[in-house]
């Protein structure tokens, strides 16, 4: 019978797990609605329904596929990357975090952002310490496998020796792909619940993360 190896490294996603940045995309899709005439969301939960882990698919599910209706979404999205800074955690995530830290977890964040919008809001809340790696979208884009496999690399840890919390369906497909211990879903995230049915296990609140990391 095989033996379930400890848990060694706990990744983490930035956006909609750790970071509340829910708000973010509900005001750059309503932007872009009144900039070139794409669907309004009126509920936060319309929105999630087209979310997806790169924006690029985002744009595609919205019918944005002409060239130069692609040029003026990502115009307007990399003119506006100021809504994601300066956030708040999710409530309880600081105390989650320093427990596992004492507890002995390597600590990373794999996101698909970029790190010079990350760090400084670590830093604001007094988190960036815990955190041993930084994998951002300079590395790879999930739902790839690279930001994941360069993190195992750098650690020294095997793939049945990490866990992956994911809000979005690409980065549990990447925890998947790269055979990782756990793929553990977020629920209080980017996407709905439902979208997340591949996880191992999905969970509600930060509090429950300390519950699921082996």
């Amino acid at each position: 019978m095989k033996t379930t190896q400890k848990t060694k490294l706990i990744m983490f996603d930035y956006d909609g797990v750790l970071m509340d940045s829910n708000h973010c995309p509900m005001e750059y899709y309503a932007l872009l609605s009144k900039t070139i005439g794409t669907r309004e969301f009126r509920t936060w939960n319309e929105c999630r329904e087209v979310l997806e882990a790169n924006y690029r698919d985002s744009l595609k599910k919205l019918g944005v596929t002409e060239p130069e209706r692609m040029r003026i979404a990502h115009e307007l999205f990399n003119n506006n990357m100021d809504m994601w800074k300066d956030l708040e955690l999710f409530p309880k995530i600081k105390q989650v975090l320093t427990k596992l830290k004492q507890q002995g977890y390597k600590l990373a964040i794999i996101s698909n952002n970029h790190n010079d919008i990350i760090m400084p809001d670590l830093k604001k809340h007094n988190i960036h310490d815990l955190f041993d790696h930084i994998i951002d979208s300079s590395i790879g884009l999930k739902p790839d496998t690279t930001q994941l496999i360069h993190c195992l690399k750098i650690t020294n840890i095997y793939p049945d020796q990490a866990v992956m919390f994911d809000d979005m369906d690409g980065g549990i497909i990447a925890a998947k792909k790269a055979k990782l211990k756990k793929a553990i879903g977020v629920s209080y995230g980017y996407q709905l619940p439902e979208r997340l049915h591949m996880a191992d296990v999905i969970i509600n609140k930060p509090e429950e993360i300390l519950d699921v990391v082996e």
